[in-house]
């Protein structure tokens, strides 16, 4: 795992254990440059599937049309919500957080 998002993910346990107090499911930390997990209150499995489609398939379309509309803008948040749960997820430039309510 990348130096630099170890030290993120250190740095910000406090945020992590209160995302994971509140009415959440869990949430999935991975990096941007493997795709790897780095950080997960999911199982290994289930962690795997979230960033597969949701940081690789999903944030990567947005990421795209994003910038075809406005070539100096950038996706900072989004939001995706379904009939059972709500995804918010946060693409930073070496990790991607995502959040599941």
């Amino acid at each position: 795992m990348n130096r630099t998002l170890e030290n993120v993910i250190q740095q910000h346990v406090a945020n992590t254990e209160r995302i994971t107090a509140e009415n959440t499911l869990g949430y999935v930390i991975s990096d941007n440059t493997t795709g790897v997990v780095a950080a997960s209150s999911f199982d290994n499995t289930s962690a795997q599937a979230i960033v597969k489609h949701m940081n690789g398939l999903l944030v990567g379309v947005a990421q795209s049309v994003v910038r075809d509309i406005d070539p100096t803008n950038k996706l900072c948040y989004m939001r995706v919500v379904t009939r059972k749960h709500e995804f918010l997820i946060a693409p930073e430039d070496i990790f991607t957080i995502t959040v599941l309510q």
